[in-house]
């Protein structure tokens, strides 16, 4: 027996959209609920976490979609090294007491920071 097409198909271009939105709320979602979460000191460290979760969801969606690495225009995987060099200079930039914050160790001070 035939199946008949009524015209129910999928358009091609929903996929992409899809994508698209999931990429959006992976990558708008978080920074937006940290803002929120962290106190001030903690803002760089936090910067450095979650663009390099970024660039890891997105990176993992280029591979997904088998962008090309080697194309004319910007990318996926652009995006997601720029994601990743924000992340490493946040990174950089934040104290190791910071960190050591965010991650709750504790902290020793020295006395003359006391």
């Amino acid at each position: 027996m035939r199946r008949v097409d009524r015209g129910l198909s999928r358009p091609p271009h929903l996929r992409f959209i899809a994508w698209t939105a999931i990429l959006l709320s992976a990558v708008a979602v978080p920074p937006i609920g940290f803002l929120f979460l962290v106190r001030t000191p903690l803002i760089s460290p936090s910067i450095a976490v979650i663009s390099l979760a970024s660039a890891a969801i997105i990176a993992l969606a280029a591979w997904c979609m088998s962008s090309d690495r080697n194309s004319p225009g910007i990318s996926l995987w652009d995006i997601s090294g720029a994601y990743v060099f924000i992340g490493f200079a946040a990174g950089m930039l934040s104290e190791p007491q910071q960190v050591m914050e965010l991650f709750s160790l504790p902290a020793e001070t020295h006395k003359s920071a006391q």
